[in-house]
């Protein structure tokens, strides 16, 4: 709208949402050409007082269309103009703040790398409460899946971009570098051997906007940015919002209760002080089969030396009946006996956002912090009454599902200053994070004390813990020379960079370990989870120095070039140098090309080059399960230098990528952008090598014994393995069609990815060329893992609907297909369909400030395709045992490889509040 010129010593009014008429609080009101604007207050009004003299104000607000009016003030009456935004065209017409140092105002089609940028209004419309799950559907690029069944795990959603690993991707908190979990992901899951970032540490309703770089962008934030960057971006608006959530799934369990409250106080000089807290609970999911294996009498053990085809049948039918009258005797039920969907989770989390201008000066005092802490519990395997050399079967006549009870504590505080001296923008901060996992084992047994007798057994143990820590500090100057060159910008920043990692290990109590009778043959340590012991505690520390150059410029009208060097040295396996070129080109309004080349790097995490461990697992004989010693070792031990493992080094990246960003329309947005990623050595957790008497097995006793090993019967590191290729596509289409009532948005996103393995698998020095070696270190099942386990293709068509008090968001999700490798077997291989889920809410505004919603995601109840029918051995069908991917038919769907989980359809009902 246009403003009316009148006489007036102050300018004030209202601004408000153009859909909805809905207060706008926190919007940014700027006097053009001038160091001085204000910001709206909880209800939306602003007041300026201004000298006489013609004016332009512009009105802005992320997630809206800026508006600039014009406005005559001299002295006499008030002036009030009110003002309408627009939301933004599905998000691709906003300023991006990641992937450039440069202070030219560009959105995400006018940048020279793709970038999603992503609202906190579309992340609650996702009905999700975690942020990685609201970023699985809202970006097709972004893959996050639930585990179950799969230690830590289960507490720490690993979360991946095009494809690649989880610790391939760097999180950013208000443009600073996220610290890494505690924990390293061990079982055989997406991202086995890798250490990620705990999305859900962050409160979902801190959060302004989320902005996913999707580009290689090692040489601007250094280490772990191979596949690219999500920068999270914390709320600064005045005001308080309230959101909360109830819902369940469909099956009647996973209830969700949710509630976050953030308050926005407005400080002086544009100052604001922003506090978030919130807690969340997350019930159990059970989609679990029914058991058809042996409980009480082991009637699946192998043939007897001797033993005929006939006898050995009958034996094992005899068997079996004995089986099954002890099981109706005693009432177990097949139906319950594990646990296969989410773990419960009980999460508090609290986050501060502060800048206070310093008065006198061009420069801002800026602080982060946040404290998260979570509570989860995760079932493992069921002990079944059989299995005495794991059970105490006095204390658990009827066996027990052993727990893992998990104490994630996530804290972080950033601060720092920045200003303007002499047209260099400098920026100087510290922030300091960490997060720590504790492991506790419940409803569990150590079995080598079962002469203790029932009553004086431990049932609960403390099993240890992993803590990381990091403390980074920044110093960055900018300055565009763009004037003095006669170029629209020719923007160079430089910065240093010292940053100190600190990786724990601490042992957990003895009984957790220990075991008290090794001549009895049962197993020590505590079920479920054996205890870290004191060889296994570590103490580790790495120092990181880097220093960048980046230039940015607009070279002519239509030609924007990007440059970027980065050396990092680090303290515990030398340097890396990463550099970038990129470049857009502008053709006209409608249509731009841009690309990039980039090589990058990951170093290896403290995690993997110190995590050490030794556990008990249980090996098939033939004549029932034994228990062996296995253990991971460091790539400094005596025991991998005898296999010849070496040590760690980066992972290396070369990124090409190029695209098109058209505006065919004013109300059409389109980028395609194709890619290509190959890494080498990337690094591999890999499988056990076992003690033989011959082939493979016997080099592997001859290594161990020559190491001095003699009681392992098994060992595994991390080494640098295997090359990569991954290659893909985004395409991101928006549009809002003009109708006669109401607004409409409309998206569709679309990545498409394939990674293959290229060349041959690294193996240890010491080893020879042998298949069987090769399995031990490197498998079909890992290949696959990292191949075809993630989504190689995933859709998502968005249609968000206002008419006044009246909203409704449609969200059509197409999953591709996944499959999941037997280690050895290709009989045994799955392939999993594609699948569409749809997701639907509808909201009310009840009053001005309050609005309900209520929803249903996954509304048409989709599961992905169960396991293939599989002969379970039971002796009534089979004379002999027989392979089956669904163990003894507790998993009904696979696990290895996800692409929505299984949960079924969830029902919600939302409140919002904003005052």
């Amino acid at each position: 709208m246009s403003a009316i010129p009148a006489i007036a010593q102050s300018v004030r009014g209202r601004v408000t949402d153009a859909g909805t008429g809905t207060a706008l609080p926190g919007a940014s009101v700027l006097v053009v050409s001038q160091n001085s604007g204000t910001s709206t207050d909880a209800d939306g009004n602003y007041t300026l007082t201004l000298t006489p003299g013609s004016y332009s104000l512009r009105f802005s607000l992320v997630g809206y269309t800026t508006q600039t009016l014009s406005v005559q003030v001299t002295d006499g009456a008030t002036l009030t103009t009110d003002v309408q935004l627009t939301e933004s065209l599905a998000s691709l017409s906003e300023v991006v703040v990641v992937g450039s140092r440069s202070t030219q105002a560009r959105t995400s089609t006018q940048t020279v790398a793709p970038i999603d940028v992503i609202q906190s209004r579309d992340l609650i419309a996702t009905g999700q409460i975690d942020i990685s799950q609201q970023l699985n559907f809202v970006a097709p690029s972004f893959n996050s899946s639930r585990q179950t069944v799969s230690d830590g795990t289960d507490h720490i959603d690993p979360a991946t971009l095009r494809g690649l690993g989880p610790d391939q991707v760097l999180v950013l908190l208000n443009g600073k570098r996220r610290h890494n979990q505690a924990l390293i992901n061990l079982n055989g899951t997406i991202g086995r051997g890798s250490v990620g970032t705990d999305l859900n540490a962050i409160p979902s309703s801190a959060i302004e906007r989320v902005e996913v770089l999707r580009d290689g962008a090692s040489s601007q934030y250094g280490s772990d940015a191979i596949a690219g960057v999500i920068n999270l971006r914390l709320k600064e608006q005045p005001g308080t919002t309230i959101n909360t959530q109830l819902g369940q799934q469909y099956e009647g369990d996973g209830q969700v209760a949710q509630v976050g409250i953030n308050h926005g106080i407005k400080l002086p000089n544009n100052g604001f002080l922003s506090l978030t807290g919130e807690l969340r609970h997350r019930g159990s999911t059970n989609r679990a089969g029914d058991y058809t294996g042996p409980v009480y009498v082991n009637w699946n053990a192998g043939r007897q030396t001797g033993e005929t085809d006939a006898a050995y049948v009958a034996r094992r039918q005899a068997l079996y009946q004995q089986d099954q009258a002890l099981i109706r005797q005693n009432g177990f039920d097949l139906s319950d006996n594990l646990q296969v969907g989410n773990a419960r989770v009980q999460n508090a989390g609290f986050f501060l956002n502060a800048r206070a201008p310093i008065r006198g000066t061009n420069a801002s005092f800026y602080a982060t912090g946040g404290l998260n802490y979570r509570r989860g519990l995760a079932a493992g395997f069921y002990r079944y009454p059989y299995q005495t050399t794991q059970v105490i079967r006095e204390l658990y006549p009827n066996g027990f599902l052993p727990n893992i009870q998990s104490t994630i504590n996530d804290q972080s505080m950033l601060v720092g200053i920045n200003g303007e001296t002499r047209g260099w923008r400098w920026d100087i901060s510290n922030v300091y994070g960490g997060n720590a996992f504790r492991f506790d084992v419940t409803n569990s047994n150590n079995a080598s004390l079962a002469y203790l007798g029932p009553t004086n057994n431990p049932t609960a143990f403390y099993a240890g813990t992993l803590s990381f820590y990091q403390n980074t500090a920044d110093a960055g100057a900018a300055k565009d020379f763009g004037k003095q060159l006669g170029l629209t910008s020719f923007n160079v920043a430089a910065g240093l960079t010292y940053r100190n990692g600190q990786y724990r290990i601490r042992p957990g109590e003895a009984a957790s370990y220990l075991n008290f009778s090794p001549q009895s043959g049962q197993v020590g340590g505590s079920q479920v989870f054996p205890g870290y012991q004191p060889a296994n505690a570590v103490n580790a520390h790495r120092q990181v120095y880097g220093a960048y150059l980046d230039v940015e410029s607009d070279v002519t009208q239509r030609l924007l070039l990007n440059a970027a060097g980065r050396y990092e040295y680090y303290s515990d396996f030398g340097g890396n140098v990463a550099g970038k070129l990129a470049a857009r080109y502008r053709f006209g309004e409608a249509f731009s090309l841009r690309g990039s080349v980039s090589n990058g790097f990951r170093a290896p995490s403290l995690h993997q080059r110190y995590f050490s461990a030794i556990s008990t697992v249980f090996v098939s004989t033939g004549q029932g399960l034994e228990p062996r010693q296995t253990g991971t070792f460091r790539n400094d031990s005596p025991i991998a230098q005898a296999f010849g493992v070496p040590s760690l080094e980066a992972e290396r990246s070369v990124n090409y990528s190029i695209g098109i960003t058209s505006r065919p329309l004013t109300n059409v947005s389109l980028t395609v952008d194709a890619y290509q990623i190959t890494i080498r050595d990337r690094i591999i957790y890999s499988n056990q090598f076992s003690r033989g008497t011959s082939g493979a097995g016997l080099i592997v006793t001859q290594i161990l014994n020559g190491a001095g090993q003699t009681d392992v019967n098994s060992a595994q590191f991390f080494t640098n393995a295997v090359n990569t290729q991954t290659q893909g596509i985004d395409v991101v289409l928006a549009t809002n069609p003009r109708l006669s009532a109401g607004t409409l948005d409309v998206t569709l996103a679309a990545n498409f990815n394939q990674t293959k393995l290229i060349g041959a698998v690294q193996r240890p020095a010491n080893l020879p060329t042998d298949a069987a070696l090769g399995n031990f270190l490197f498998n079909r099942q890992d290949s696959a893992r990292l191949a075809v386990a993630q989504p190689r293709s995933k859709l998502q068509l968005t249609l968000n609907y206002r008419l006044r008090k009246f909203g409704a968001v449609a969200r059509v999700s197409r999953f591709g297909t996944v499959e999941s490798y037997d280690p050895a077997n290709p009989a045994l291989d799955e392939t999993f369909s594609p699948r569409f889920v749809t997701d639907l809410n509808v909201s009310y505004r009840l009053l001005t400030n309050l609005t309900i919603t209520v929803g249903a995601n996954n509304l048409f109840d989709v599961y992905p395709d169960p396991l293939r029918a599989t002969a379970y051995p039971t002796p009534e069908r089979y004379g002999t045992a027989v392979q089956d991917n669904s163990s003894n038919g507790r998993f009904i769907y696979g696990r290895t490889a996800t692409q929505f989980g299984f949960n079924g359809g969830y029902y919600f009902v939302n409140l919002s509040a904003s005052f």
